[in-house]
């Protein structure tokens, strides 16, 4: 059946607007179609999930100008923990599209709270010497806590991962001193303790772990990276993205082909080379291409707090030379002072919030030392480092993420874990340390 409108003006001149029922009602389902794709594809659209709340640009001053500071807040259950998800950087995201691996491998009944720091993402500001001053750990942290103390936030954890620990740890001093509803527990995945001597010593991680992988490579590879000698048409400085981004996620017992995500690339390579890619290979091509790109010049925030907090230094050029891989291009920090140098022992964590620490044994972002200092300075409170055999960067997120669920619900319990991890696919090493 077919209706139709009739739409009458009693002014000067009267005159009728028909349009057929069924023509109104397919083009409000193309624009909610529309608008709901458009979401899928950009996560800050999601009228459901995203929550806005103003904050200032420089929280130290009172009357300082405010911004629209947005967060995902994704409620599965109101009964369930939320998890608080600070991401790493400075200047990653997690407010990313569904079809991205979530960081921490938080359980799927839980609710979360994803944060994209300010400058980035969903809060994207256009860089400027005027926004540079105003891009700190510190006003991160604010906008964080503003967000959290916006929806009343009870019964939730705080999860940071990489430069997220920095972040976590502030934040959570921050809601202490704000008399703010504490978290459940402090979860840290790659902690990062304090600041770097230069960059040197954090890039020497890197080569470190890069020289004992190259050893375990087939001969073929080997004679490849040292010549620089093959089929394919990508550069030394290609190559040694794809190896440094590789490094950082490590092992993955989900990984198709073997355990070393990079070792699966490079049989990947081989098969592209050979014209053998099947159908169940091809979706991995995509995202082993977009690592096969020059590292690109970091971008306003990574620098200001890399730079004024973290390294001192940056060298964002990666290459290989005789097989072994090297810094390229110039140091990024200069002009910015190491004004800030981060020190964990600086935010002593409340004895209420037990923190939890999982590190993998072959990470060069945030090797074992520097999450070691994180765990033997925060003296108030009790806390315990889970070290994840053959892991790298983010081994919850990765090495044990099928066994996490039964870890999170532990932790929620704030129980000493061990049984736990049992099931798990890699071994792990429990250090406990109660307060002092």
């Amino acid at each position: 059946m077919e209706f139709v409108f009739v739409l009458v003006l009693k002014n000067a001149n009267t005159f009728s607007i028909e349009v057929s029922m069924n023509k109104v009602f397919t083009f409000i389902s193309m624009c909610l179609f529309a608008v709901l794709s458009l979401a899928q594809q950009n996560p800050c659209l999601d009228i459901k999930t995203i929550r806005t709340v103003k904050v200032p640009w420089d929280p130290t001053k009172p009357k300082s100008a405010t911004f629209d500071y947005r967060f995902k807040y994704e409620l599965v259950n109101p009964l369930s923990p939320t998890v608080v998800i600070l991401p790493g950087g400075p200047g990653q995201t997690s407010i990313v599209p569904p079809t991205q691996w979530p960081l921490g491998a938080v359980p799927a009944n839980y609710n979360k709270i994803y944060i994209d720091p300010r400058s980035q993402g969903c809060n994207y500001a256009i860089e400027s010497s005027v926004l540079a001053k105003y891009l700190k750990t510190e006003f991160v942290v604010n906008d964080i806590f503003l967000a959290l103390k916006s929806i009343d936030l009870k019964n939730y954890i705080i999860y940071g991962a990489s430069y997220g620990t920095i972040v976590a740890t502030q934040l959570a001093k921050k809601i202490e001193t704000e008399k703010f509803e504490l978290p459940m527990a402090l979860v840290l995945e790659g902690a990062v303790g304090k600041k770097y001597d230069n960059f040197d010593s954090y890039f020497y991680f890197f080569q470190y772990e890069w020289d004992t992988t190259f050893k375990q490579l087939p001969p073929r590879w080997k004679t490849y990276f040292q010549a620089g000698k093959n089929e394919s048409a990508f550069s030394k400085s290609q190559w040694a993205s794809l190896i440094s981004s590789d490094m950082i996620i490590g092992d993955v017992p989900e990984a198709p082909v073997s355990g070393n995500y990079l070792f699966f690339h490079l049989r990947l390579l081989e098969l592209y080379f050979a014209k053998k890619i099947t159908p169940k290979e091809q979706p991995y091509l995509p995202v082993l291409f977009s690592k096969l790109k020059d590292a690109q010049f970091p971008n306003l925030l990574f620098r200001m707090i890399g730079c004024g907090e973290i390294w001192g230094d940056w060298y964002y050029g990666r290459s290989l030379e005789n097989g072994r891989l090297v810094k390229t291009g110039k140091n990024v920090c200069e002009g910015i002072e190491y004004s800030n140098p981060y020190d964990a022992a600086k935010f002593q964590v409340s004895k209420d919030i037990p923190i939890y620490y999982f590190q993998g044994t072959n990470d060069p972002a945030t090797p074992l030392n520097t999450a070691l200092y994180h765990f033997a300075v925060q003296q108030k409170t009790n806390r315990q480092f889970f070290t994840v055999a053959n892991a790298a960067h983010a081994p919850l997120s990765g090495s044990l993420r099928k066994c996490a669920d039964g870890i999170w619900d532990s932790i929620y319990a704030q129980r000493t874990l061990g049984r736990e991890f049992a099931s798990c696919p890699r071994q792990t090493v429990i250090t406990s340390k109660e307060a002092n």
